[in-house]
């Protein structure tokens, strides 16, 4: 069998980033591989005749702070040129968005598509409209669509259902369930936000049921949704709605932490009616404890090997630590997620204020979280480029949709990496030195082999072998 292995001599990109340094997403000076010889302690073997998953992309969300950011305290000259470094080849190619259907917690206010007078029920859905998103998220969204034709994938999540759906009338955790009368329209609902996403050139691939569906905040719009209650709203409403109304967007259950709680919930989903019409399962890292691993993610594919798992969302801040440790993190996630079979890995938002804002009252009070950038709002063009930008850019920068995940070895807590096959043939090599030391790694690709020495905290990204140059 022949994997297209090309002679001696092949050339490999190598990127580096260096928390703490100028040295962030920089590449270096091209490594070669040869005839594989010496013995290193670090081997990284790279065997692409076994695949695993394929990958829908790697990104994070253009929430409502984020474009307000961006339309608002950008010229037009710069905000061209952050999008490009965000969505374009030259910049870190960002190709799947995970966007809000409504408000999150980092809105100005909290609304969704569907909101009535006193709250009266609106049975037709005669008052629902996008228009919310008309001043600066759909500009910002289609101008990101349009950076990098094709590229862009969009995922969607409620935060809430609107209030009327309610038990409570009300958005915030404390405002109740979805009313069971309300299951129905709560399904067309979904069908007409796709429809009109569609209509606008901006096409959903996939909706998840509910964001953190196991936790009530008080403090920004969430509803708990037990498992029963997505089985039921999948199985007997959103599932034949889209199959009635020719919807192919893929319905994802869960899209809350990878624990104990997390595989339970996600495994009943499946097991119970549930499984003809969802695609799979949402995950998120907001868990501590032994049982808040990655491994969650494999536990419930070899439970139903024909359903995916995505990363749905990370987030990152200070309460991390410093850049260096926030830096770890970030990678530890964009490796650790696709070695347990998930399609995707989606950081938070792409971009908040010096105060983390906009948000709404009472989130975030420590001012903590980070996006890929920071807008300044209290002045013009003022972009910092933080960590999250980088780490995601050691794989969306090199990674394409439809690449699949292939096998190599990876040392835990040490020195980890997560190998891929692109489409056009090339791999690439995503590699984390978790400690203090540098660390000489050997890359063996079939016969062949390349040293490289990793400073110490670094990430390195490696690429070579397109078959179309």
């Amino acid at each position: 069998m022949s994997f297209n292995i090309k002679s001696s001599g092949e050339s490999v990109e190598v990127w580096l980033s260096v928390p703490g340094t100028s040295t962030m997403l920089v590449r270096q000076a091209d490594n070669y591989f040869a005839a594989d010889s010496d013995i290193n302690d670090y081997t990284i073997i790279v065997n692409e005749g076994t695949q695993y998953q394929q990958i829908d992309g790697f990104g994070g969300s253009l929430t409502d702070a984020s474009c307000w950011l961006l339309k608002n305290k950008l010229t037009d000259q710069k905000r061209a040129e952050v999008m490009q470094d965000l969505f374009g080849p030259l910049g870190i190619n960002i190709s799947l968005l995970r966007q809000p259907i409504g408000a999150s917690d980092f809105s100005w206010e909290a609304w969704t598509f569907d909101d009535t007078t006193n709250n009266t029920d609106d049975w037709s859905l005669s008052n629902f409209s996008l228009w919310r998103e008309d001043a600066y998220i759909r500009p910002m969204l289609d101008m990101a669509y349009k950076v990098n034709p094709g590229r862009t994938k969009i995922f969607a999540t409620p935060w809430s259902p609107p209030a009327w759906m309610r038990s409570n009338k009300g958005l915030y955790g404390n405002g109740g369930y979805l009313r069971p009368e309300c299951y129905s329209v709560y399904a067309d609902y979904f069908v007409k936000y796709v429809k009109e996403c569609e209509a606008k050139g901006t096409p959903v691939d996939a909706v998840t049921i509910q964001n953190e569906p196991q936790y009530a905040p008080d403090t920004y719009p969430g509803m708990k949704m037990s498992i029963q209650d997505q089985i039921g709203f999948i199985k007997d409403y959103i599932g034949p709605k889209f199959q009635q109304n020719g919807i192919t967007t893929k319905i994802i259950c869960f899209d809350h932490n990878f624990d104990d709680g997390g595989v339970d919930f996600a495994a009943n989903v499946l097991a119970f009616g549930a499984y003809n019409y969802c695609a799979g399962s949402g995950w998120h890292p907001y868990c501590t404890g032994i049982s808040c691993v990655h491994q969650k993610m494999t536990e419930v594919h070899n439970r139903y090997p024909a359903k995916d798992v995505w990363l749905t969302e990370a987030g990152s801040g200070t309460w991390l630590g410093d850049d260096s440790a926030q830096f770890a993190d970030q990678m530890y996630h964009t490796i650790r997620s696709p070695r347990n079979w998930s399609k995707s890995v989606v950081f938070w938002n792409i971009a908040l204020d010096q105060n983390a804002a906009p948000k709404l009252a009472g989130v975030d009070t420590s001012n903590s979280n980070r996006g890929f950038l920071t807008i300044r709002s209290d002045s013009i063009d003022n972009v910092t480029k933080n960590t999250s930008y980088y780490s995601m850019g050691h794989t969306s920068k090199f990674v394409d949709p439809g690449a699949y995940t292939i096998e190599s070895n990876s040392f835990t807590e040490d020195i980890e990496d997560v190998a891929y096959k692109n489409p056009d043939g090339s791999k690439v090599v995503v590699l984390s030195n978790r400690t203090s030391i540098r660390k000489s790694v050997k890359i063996k690709w079939g016969s062949q082999s390349f040293t490289y020495s990793v400073p110490e905290k670094a990430a390195v990204t490696f690429k070579w072998g397109a078959l179309n140059k």
